[in-house]
């Protein structure tokens, strides 16, 4: 029994354990199936979006071309209205003019309306705003005069004609008896007449009145395009204001650019050409020093050594030459400065500003080259000298010598000097420069030092305000320490009370739980045996009862055995009758054994579906068993894991307790920083009374430049100068603009004319068309006829056909029996060959 309790519990282990992983295995296949199918749907949305990206652009392009086409439709349906009705205003002018009562007043209207239409061709385009709604409210009035002038008139007739009419029908009462002969006939057809100048009038009332309504929809219109008109212009002189001041701006925001484009440029061009040139000039004032002081320091006993030191130095000078030409040139620059004095010592910053940069490039290559000329003549004098003293010297080898020596050195060191002072002035100059560009560095540096500043005060401010809502917010968290305290205070106390209160209850359950086993076990104890019991009983009765169901089977087939091997007879019948007796008691006796046997079958399965159930319910209780003890330590884990919860309570209320003194310990420290930050801001303040020092020292500098601005400001006005020459130039283009806009709406005069000429060129194509018209009409019958002629050929080829094939038919039978006759004649010739060649052979 224990045996099989622990396969049981192992069943059910194992089938958890395997529903555990097959659980686990579909929930990992699961999250990838989600990931992939969160990956593709990402990748599906991506490009459905680019899809209604693209047909988005395609629609809107669609549409934009759909819209340009309505608007270029309506346009067109617009002006073939207007044409229609300018086409039905002349032909009712034409109608009103045949009416000899009402010519007068039409010929006064039509010649306003046309001395209006002149003059607004004429001066239309011309006129003010004003202008056009009183011309166009004038125009309505007249309309409005002539359509009651025409009523008037039309009523006239009626009257007239209905006077007429009676007279005619009183005549007819009076003579009735004479309306005989053709005074009869007559006065019918005068009548006839009469109904068809009714219906006439009528008509010419119904043209009048849509004619009156079509003009004023014309007039309405016209006013709403010369409203439209009125905006389109508005919206082109906003426009047009708006470009000229854009056009404005952009070119003295150019000439401004410019400007500070050239300063830069020479600025830069100046900082970077001129200052290696400028140490190569400190560098030779620096070797003329030196040489100023060996002249000076020599004696008369050392002037062979010292000349022969001046070779050697010459010759140096000269590979020096040769080898950096930068050198080279700057030297010559000196004596070039030093022998001619027609080249310009300082170039002025003005007449370069004015050039390009080309023209400053040549300029500078010409001066380099004429610099290197000089140069290079320079050499070969000093050579030549050299040479000339030296031949000197050689000859006299004297006092005379030392004399000579002595005046070339004098000539030399009052040369020297002079290259000094030159060199100094360059020098100054280049330290001139160098101040005004320290100048700007300065002022540049002190504004961004002033924003500097600023924003340290700015970020102090805003740090003294940080702190502040820190302190702020340490109060308020030391405050919700304390209310977190009690709180953690009061939380300990209700789980100590749950943790008493579990553990009784833990108590209680393994209490029951014990009592439950010993149950189970006593009751397991008694039922097992009596089942196993009841089992072998019934397993021996089936086992009996089919031994005794096998011998009466064997019985019953002797008998029937014994009965075929008797003979037949009167006792024959006897045994029939007994047989037929002993079968009918032994089918009841079968039916019986059968009931006993179903009776028995039904008891075993209902003992099995008992012992079934018992197992069953054994099953369910050792199941509830289980979960009972896994309560159990599901109720010691949640103990253990309270009894850590107020372990790490305990450990956060140390944490606390800790945080709040390093909390303290901060609020000391940002009130220590407060305190220096007051110190800094004080440091600051005395930093910012030496900087306005500085800055009251830097304001001679800036008088200074000031100065220098003044010399900009002429510059300006000079600008500016020429800044009004370009408007009066531009003012002389809005001129020749005005001419053309004179000159346009003279082309849109002619423009006008055309149209008019168009339209009657219109009314020649209309009666083009109708002749067009009238012979396509001619040309669809011709078609039509032609089309009956080709339907009733086709009919007749059709028929043709027909009989070609029933000829075609005849001609393939007349030809296979030709084909017949044919083979039958080859075969009787055939034959009769044969026949000739066996007589032949007989003969």
């Amino acid at each position: 029994m224990k045996d099989q309790k622990v396969t049981v519990v192992a069943r059910d282990l194992g089938g958890g354990a395997s529903s555990s992983c097959d659980k686990f295995v579909q929930q990992v296949s699961s999250a990838r199936k989600s990931e992939n199918m969160g990956v593709a749907l990402l990748e599906d949305l991506d490009s459905y979006w680019d899809d209604i990206n693209d047909r988005l652009t395609i629609s809107r392009m669609v549409s934009d071309s759909v819209i340009k086409g309505m608007v270029k439709a309506v346009e067109q349906v617009a002006e073939e209205q207007i044409t229609a009705k300018e086409l039905e205003l002349t032909s009712l002018k034409e109608i009103l003019h045949f009416h000899p009562s009402d010519a007068n007043k039409s010929d006064s209207i039509g010649s306003s309306l046309g001395y209006r239409e002149a003059r607004g061709v004429g001066n239309g385009l011309y006129y003010s705003f004003s202008e056009a709604f009183t011309e166009h409210d004038k125009m309505r009035e007249s309309l409005g005069s002539l359509r009651s002038v025409t009523t008037g008139e039309i009523e006239k007739l009626k009257k007239e004609i209905d006077g007429r009419r009676g007279c005619s029908s009183m005549r007819r009462i009076s003579s009735g008896s004479e309306l005989l002969g053709l005074c009869g006939i007559l006065q019918e057809k005068a009548s006839q007449s009469l109904m068809g100048v009714d219906k006439r009038v009528g008509s010419l009332k119904m043209t009048v009145d849509t004619m009156c309504v079509q003009m004023d929809d014309m007039v309405k219109l016209t006013k709403a395009s010369l409203s439209e008109w009125q905006q389109e212009q508005e919206f082109e002189r906003e426009i047009e204001t708006m470009v000229m001041q854009s056009s404005i701006r952009s070119l003295c925001e150019e000439f401004e650019e410019r400007l500070w484009d050239q300063n830069v440029r020479l600025c830069g061009s100046q900082s970077v050409d001129w200052l290696g040139r400028i140490d190569e000039v400190s560098n030779l004032r620096k070797e003329l020093d030196v040489i100023l002081k060996s002249l000076s320091n020599l004696e008369t006993g050392q002037l062979i050594s010292h000349g022969s030191r001046d070779m050697d130095h010459f010759h140096r000078k000269a590979l020096r030459n040769h080898v950096s030409p930068s050198s080279s040139l700057w030297e010559g620059n000196g004596i070039s400065e030093e022998s001619k004095n027609g080249m310009p010592e300082n170039w002025e910053a003005a007449q370069l500003k004015h050039m390009t940069k080309d023209e400053l490039v040549n300029y500078f290559n010409n001066m380099i080259t004429e610099m290197r000329r000089n140069h290079e003549s320079d050499m070969q004098k000093m050579t030549e000298e050299y040479f000339s003293l030296k031949r000197e010297y050689l000859k006299e080898k004297g006092s005379s010598l030392l004399l000579r020596k002595d005046k070339d050195l004098d000539a030399v060191r009052k040369k020297i000097p002079v290259v000094i002072l030159k060199l100094d002035d360059i020098l100054v100059e280049n330290e001139k420069l160098s101040t005004l560009s320290d100048n700007s560095e300065t002022l540049g540096s002190l504004k961004g030092r002033l924003e500097s500043l600023l924003l340290e005060n700015c970020q102090l401010r805003d740090s003294l305000s940080d702190k502040r809502k820190e302190v702020k917010c340490l109060t308020s968290l030391v405050s919700d320490a304390a209310e977190k305290m009690l709180q953690h205070s009061l939380a300990e106390t209700n789980s100590l009370k749950l943790v008493g209160n579990l553990k009784s209850a833990v108590e209680d359950a393994e209490f029951e739980a014990s009592i439950t086993e010993d149950i189970y076990k006593c009751f397991l104890r008694e039922v097992i045996p009596q089942i196993n019991c009841d089992t072998e009983e019934l397993e021996m009765q089936s086992i009996v009862m089919k031994d005794i169901y096998g011998i009466l089977y064997r019985e019953a087939a002797r008998d029937t055995d014994a009965t075929n091997k008797c003979e037949v007879g009167d006792s024959d019948i006897e045994s029939l009758v007994m047989q037929g007796l002993c079968g009918v008691i032994f089918e009841e006796a079968i039916k019986d054994a059968q009931s006993q046997f179903s009776n028995l079958n039904k008891k075993y399965l209902d003992e099995k579906e008992n012992r079934v159930a018992l197992e069953l319910k054994v099953m369910e209780i050792e199941e509830g068993f289980i979960f009972m003890i896994e309560e159990k330590e599901r109720l010691e884990q949640q103990v253990h894991l309270l009894v850590a919860s107020l372990e790490e309570k305990e450990k956060l209320e140390l944490e606390l307790s800790t945080a709040l003194v390093k909390e303290k310990e901060q609020f000391q420290l940002a009130s220590q920083e407060i305190n220096d930050l007051k110190d800094h801001s004080s440091y600051l303040q005395t930093l910012i009374s030496e900087r306005s020092k500085d800055l009251d020292s830097m304001k001679g500098e800036l008088t200074e430049l000031l100065e220098q601005i003044k010399v900009y400001k002429t510059e300006i006005n000079k600008l500016n100068q020429k800044l009004e020459v370009m408007s009066k130039e531009l003012r002389e283009a809005d001129g020749g603009r005005n001419m053309l806009l004179g000159v346009i709406r003279e082309k849109q005069n002619d423009i006008l004319l055309l149209e008019a000429k168009q339209n009657e060129q219109r009314k020649k194509m209309q009666a083009v068309i109708g002749l067009v018209h009238g012979l396509s009409r001619a040309l669809s019958d011709l078609e039509s006829q032609v089309a009956e002629g080709i339907k009733n050929n086709n009919l007749r080829l059709e028929e043709s056909r027909s009989q070609l094939s029933s000829l075609t038919r005849e001609t393939i039978i007349v030809k296979k029996t030709s084909l017949l006759y044919k083979r039958k004649l080859d075969r009787r010739c055939n034959d009769l060959q044969l026949a000739e060649a066996e007589v032949r052979i007989f003969l």
